[in-house]
């Protein structure tokens, strides 16, 4: 399993207020999303989150946490997107904002998401655009079939299975189990940068949803995970 998730006395609290105000250099307003809200009741996993309203900043959380939170929130991308927000926004508080042990693997990931690190995250350059939705898919799956635990399968059709739950008790992440601005903050912004991209673009963005959704159900049991271990300390 690699190294435990810093610990505490106390459990995760996740206020849901408004957040200090960033860091980053001033962009565009916040963009609405153009996305149906009809979605949300008919996600392609019947155990995916969906979280309507956009996911607020914990007020006490690491200045890192806050600018990264900004920037994956400057554009609404959808309910779906919201509960990826949600659940990391879970995991992080759960780990106190501090560092994994290591990187999240880059192997196989998408080239805008090294791009957007060497620019320190945004902060000393706009995002990355991608240009070609249906190549950025490409690699992207390469990169999350690569990061996945040993117990997920594949279904008929190729896809990762969500059904059955959490294989190993929720306790065995392999390549995910990172946390920190050099963890699972690489995802959201890969899925951030593609979503962007396609926003109304039928298929194309039928292709990035179903990512969103197995993303988002894997946060969200990781989140459980991080929270329920700093409950035994």
């Amino acid at each position: 399993m690699g190294s435990s998730p810093p610990t505490s006395t106390a459990p995760a609290a996740l206020p849901r207020t408004h957040a200090a105000a960033s860091t980053l250099p001033p962009h565009a307003p916040p963009v609405a999303s153009t996305r149906s809200s009809t979605a949300c009741s008919t996600a392609a996993a019947p155990s995916a989150a969906t979280v309507r309203e956009k996911p607020l900043c914990p007020p006490k959380a690491a200045q890192w946490f806050i600018d990264a939170h900004a920037q994956m929130t400057r554009q609404d991308l959808g309910c779906h997107f919201n509960a990826v927000i949600e659940a990391w926004t879970r995991l992080e508080a759960a780990s106190r904002y501090e560092q994994g042990p290591t990187n999240l693997p880059p192997k196989g990931r998408p080239a805008q998401v090294g791009a957007w690190i060497r620019t320190h995250r945004g902060k000393r350059g706009s995002n990355p655009k991608v240009m070609d939705p249906a190549a950025f898919a490409v690699a992207w799956k390469s990169w999350w079939d690569f990061l996945q635990p040993a117990w997920r399968v594949k279904d008929g059709d190729g896809k990762w299975s969500v059904t059955g739950g959490y294989g190993k008790d929720g306790t065995k992440w392999g390549n995910l189990y990172q946390w920190g601005v050099n963890g699972t903050l690489s995802l959201l912004a890969a899925l951030y940068f593609w979503g962007v991209a396609v926003e109304g673009q039928g298929e194309l963005e039928t292709v990035w949803e179903a990512e969103v959704i197995d993303v988002a159900w894997m946060l969200e049991g990781m989140a459980a995970y991080y929270e329920r271990f700093n409950r035994k300390f």
